[in-house]
């Protein structure tokens, strides 16, 4: 754990450092009054990129009228992405593993397919004798 997430203000920061350069709250990394983030705990889901079946494991930082700002690592505390309400799913491993692997059998078919089309290709004899 070299990088931790002030859980007042967000800021990144080395999880070396005493006081919070952004707040200035004292930096206390274990224990029930723990100050800082140190890793990711998906509450939500996101889809955020139109005409993909990409699903994020996000956090809900913020929720507005439209729009929800949320974190898909540490880093984004600090600047969260904006992503449409009705984009964002209650968190859900069970779902979000089997798209997964959907996806990762549908990447490997298709790398299946290119292979047997090119050896199709490799077979061609040309025209010209």
């Amino acid at each position: 754990m070299n990088e931790v997430v002030c859980s007042s203000c967000f800021s990144c920061l080395p999880a070396d450092l005493g006081n919070c350069p952004g707040c200035g709250g004292k930096v206390v990394l274990e224990g029930d009054n723990k100050t800082v983030i140190d890793r990711l705990e998906p509450n939500c889901l996101i889809h955020r990129y139109e005409g993909s079946d990409l699903l994020e494991p996000a956090v809900l930082i913020k929720e507005a009228k439209s729009n929800c700002k949320v974190a898909t690592r540490l880093r984004e505390f600090a600047k969260p992405v904006n992503v449409p309400k009705v984009k964002v799913y209650k968190f859900d491993q069970k779902i979000l593993s089997s798209i997964q692997s959907l996806r990762n059998e549908r990447t490997a078919t298709i790398y299946r397919y290119d292979q047997l089309i090119q050896s199709h290709w490799q077979n061609l004899k040309p025209y010209h004798q």
